[in-house]
């Protein structure tokens, strides 16, 4: 996480100055990918040149559905509708990889490691291992991020309300002229956690959540009250179970972010009653999955979200477009995996000249 603060740092400062300088209303989602992608790319200066997230999006649909029967893939390489999406797609993550295998690292980030970098003494792992992990570093890494950033600014204008609180604690512990690349405040910054989390509850990055398997060798499972025999593939599907009023109540279904703090005890109604029938099951919150395969980025994820958040608010104001139905974005917010979503039309202007 050190060795990635100097970087990230950077980027932010780059994501503001590019989104500051955007004359009149334009889609916040596609410099947020930008943003988020990284990896060696300068997409935020030079923009999509090589049509980057095309490529990913186009191969998503194939993929997911192949993920979902893996059986059936030595056939499906053979119908060009279906290959030609994915080979591009793993073409790009086989090039990207290459090219980072052949420079090696500049600074100790996560394919430092998985390439044994760390290690001088140790072989390297088999490239192909390399490109699989790049792959999921790829997808996983970036449009995950960029999709929790969109959805959460997406939330944070249309509910002004949680806007100008929000606002409010970054300026009390970022006020002008304060470096938000310093993480010290975050801890301290309840509310900025809360709205995350209620993003990350609305509109998980990976609706679907990742797929398990009981072990074929075994005598299945139970959980709760049903029986998974041996072999069987499920999921617990998140953007069910985090819009569930079993598990969040009240305002299932609406962005609420105060639910995080009443749970947490650090904030009661004004007339100091309880809320009627609360309900907050953190155990059914999984947006990072859940166990030893869990998000691995997810520290990573939750800095880069907490930095970009203080950093465009300290610096300036974000608006939805005036007549925009925001009707649109949870309409066209589609699982593929990770999630494909609609424009975000914005303006924003500076706070301080």
């Amino acid at each position: 996480m050190k060795e990635y603060e100097p970087l990230l740092v950077s980027r932010v400062s780059q994501l503001t100055h590019v989104l500051g300088s955007q004359q009149g209303e334009f889609d916040m989602s596609v410099f947020l990918n930008y943003f988020t992608y990284g990896g060696g790319s300068e997409l935020l200066r030079d923009g999509d040149q090589c049509d980057i997230w095309h490529t990913m999006e186009q191969g998503w649909p194939a993929a997911t559905f192949l993920s979902h029967v893996p059986w059936l893939g030595l056939y499906f390489a053979h119908l060009p509708v279906v290959s030609a999406s994915v080979a591009s797609l793993l073409s790009y993550c086989r090039e990207f990889t290459l090219r980072r295998i052949r420079h090696g690292a500049v600074r100790k980030d996560v394919f430092h490691y998985l390439s044994n970098e760390d290690q001088p003494e140790k072989a390297s792992p088999p490239v192909q291992q390399l490109v699989d992990d790049g792959v999921l570093a790829i997808v996983a890494g970036a449009d995950t991020t960029s999709s929790a950033l969109s959805s959460l600014f997406f939330s944070l204008v249309t509910h002004p309300g949680a806007y100008d609180r929000l606002q409010a604690e970054v300026d009390r512990f970022y006020p002008q002229g304060e470096n938000t690349g310093d993480t010290k405040h975050h801890r301290d910054m309840h509310y900025l956690t809360a709205v995350i989390n209620e993003t990350l509850r609305l509109y998980p990055p990976a609706p679907s959540g990742s797929q398990r398997q009981v072990p074929h060798r075994s005598q299945g499972m139970t959980l709760g009250p049903y029986f998974i025999p041996a072999g069987t593939a499920l999921f617990l599907h998140p953007y069910s179970m985090h819009r569930d009023p079993r598990n969040f109540s009240p305002s299932t279904t609406e962005f609420w972010p105060e639910r995080w703090l009443i749970a947490a005890g650090r904030e009661k109604l004004a007339s100091g009653a309880e809320v009627p029938g609360f309900v907050h099951n953190e155990a059914a919150f999984l947006p990072f999955s859940h166990g030893p395969a869990n998000c691995v980025g997810k520290q990573l994820a939750m800095q880069e979200m907490r930095t970009v958040v203080c950093t465009v608010l300290q610096r300036m104001k974000v608006r939805a477009r005036p007549g925009w139905d925001k009707r649109e974005y949870e309409e066209g917010f589609l699982d593929f995996f990770v999630t494909k979503r609609p424009m975000l039309p914005v303006t924003v202007r500076p706070r301080h000249q």
